[in-house]
This record gives structure tokens, sequence and C-alpha cells, in this order.
């Protein structure tokens, strides 16, 4: 088995993002090990720059933000129970769309740390609040706003089998000015067809 390795590995990665499935892997057990939390607390996730995620200028690539965010959100996910409570209820998500900005670089072996919390429901989805935050300086390097879309169930479904006393947060005025604008864009895309 041990001399058929080397050619798994030349035919998984041209085929596969391999770093993507063992880094998502290492970070579900590694929420699993993690303390419990709440679905209102902030999870953090902390991370590292490598040359992996490097563009031609580099710094860290416009992309691997939105990768790191989907493995944070993992972790919070997993933390929370959340994701093991839609499943025994039937559901499932998806991601429905993402807004980032970028206030500075995270450069090659700057260490980071990824903050998301839960912001704010509506009928449909989940919108979280994740900041990229620098460990040297705290500076908050990019702030996405991210919404999850649960298919087959409700946030208010959900919210009411953990506990019927959250109260959901009120929005950030920044999230209602996205909300709004996806619904514009989604009125245009519509009269379009």
């Amino acid at each position: 088995m041990i001399c058929y390795l080397p050619w798994l590995i030349l035919i998984l990665f041209p085929f596969f993002d391999v770093y993507y499935f063992v880094r998502g892997a290492f970070v579900i057990i590694y929420a699993f090990w993690r303390k419990q939390k709440n679905i209102l607390d902030e999870c953090v996730l902390p991370g590292i720059c490598l040359t992996t995620d490097l563009d031609f200028v580099f710094h860290m690539n416009n992309s691997r933000y939105l990768r790191e965010c989907d493995f944070a959100r993992f972790d919070f996910w997993i933390r929370t129970s959340l994701w093991k409570k839609i499943r025994s209820m039937g559901g499932s998500m998806t991601n429905g769309g993402n807004n980032i900005r970028y206030r500075k670089s995270i450069e090659l072996f700057d260490r980071y740390n990824i903050h998301t919390k839960i912001s704010y429901w509506d009928e449909k989805s989940f919108y979280f609040e994740q900041t990229f935050v620098r460990c040297s300086d705290k500076f908050i390097c990019a702030i996405v706003i991210v919404k999850q879309t649960l298919i087959g169930i409700t946030p208010d479904q959900l919210i009411a089998e953990i506990d019927s006393s959250l109260v959901k947060p009120e929005p950030l005025p920044d999230i209602l000015k996205w909300i709004e604008s996806n619904q514009l864009s989604s009125e245009r895309l519509r009269k379009s067809l």
C-alpha cells in the first residue's frame, strides 16, 4: 500500500483540492475537542498565512479569505451543535452570499484569528459576521458578512428546538443594507428573464 501512495497523490492533486479536504477534516476534528458554545456566542478559529495562500503580490489571496471563512463556520456549526440539530430535523444549508471588505493585507506567516458570530436571522437565513483579526496588532484586516440559507427548515424552527427563550439580535445597519441590496438584485434578475 505504501508504494502506491505517491501514485495516489499524483492522481488526487490534479483533480481534487486535497488541501481543502485535509484542512476541513482537521478543523472539524479540532472543533469536537474544543469548548462547546451557545449559538449567540462568538467562536474564534486561529489561522496563519502560508505560501499556499499567497497571490502574485505575496499577500493573502482574496479567495483564501472566503475559504478560511468556510473553515471558521465549520468550527462554529460543530461547537454550537447547530449542524447536528439541523441534520436531525431533516434540514441542510447552503451559502446564499458573501460580502467582504478588505482593510489591510495579511502577509506571509502572519497569524490571525477569525471571529465568527451570528448577527441576525430572518425567515430563511442566518447572517454571520466574520472578522480577520491579525494577532500581532489586533487589527481587523477584513470583515465578511455571510448569508447561510437553511433548506427544509427555518431559522425560527431551529431556534425553537434549541432554546425558545433566545432573542433574535437586532440587525446591524450594514447587514440590513446588504439584505436590501440582495433583494434589489434578485428583483432585477427576475425582470430580465
